[in-house]
């Protein structure tokens, strides 16, 4: 009897220890707690829906384009009936983004549209890139490219070869048709 009862209160300490190191302002959190709601597109695409066959990829190219598993996507489309939430909105994940545990890479605008890239792990080998980009006409998209080991000057070198590459539409139809 007191055996159980000291694995009970073990059980119940570890969980409550476990409840009370969830980071509230992670990406992670911010999608699972947004994904569902109606005002918000939520859509994964896997890595090899871009092909680089075409692309003419050399060896740090093709490195970095295995080093990606999957694009996450988060977005929301501001309407006249839903400005007000959108500045809250858009203001929680910039709090995401302003987490300690993410370091800022870049941030730039471009066309009237506020793009802050931010990366998780280690300085030369990243797990995650998170992207935000926001326009007050039309929303705001948050994507989280996650991967193994992934290179910084690898990506970006990777991202000038997209133009050549064969994409598959059909993943982004979603996304292009919220911002029609």
């Amino acid at each position: 009897m007191k055996t159980s009862i000291k694995l009970l209160f073990a059980l119940f300490s570890i969980s409550i220890i476990l409840v009370s190191c969830k980071d509230e302002n992670s990406i992670q959190t911010y999608f699972v707690d947004h994904q569902e709601k109606p005002e918000f597109l939520s859509f994964d695409i896997a890595a090899d829906v871009i092909d680089f066959s075409k692309a003419d990829l050399n060896k740090e190219e093709q490195e970095a384009y295995q080093s990606i598993k999957k694009l996450d996507v988060l977005a929301y489309k501001v309407n006249d009936q839903n400005k007000d939430t959108y500045g809250q909105e858009l203001e929680k994940a910039k709090a995401v983004f302003n987490n300690k545990k993410y370091e800022e890479l870049m941030e730039f605008k471009d066309n009237g549209v506020n793009v802050k890239i931010n990366t998780y792990g280690k300085n030369d080998k990243v797990d995650e890139f998170l992207v935000l980009a926001s326009s007050k006409e039309m929303g705001f998209t948050i994507v989280r490219v996650l991967g193994n080991n992934m290179k910084p000057e690898q990506l970006m070198k990777l991202s000038n070869k997209i133009q050549n590459a064969d994409v598959d539409q059909a993943q982004f139809k979603n996304l292009m048709d919220i911002f029609k």
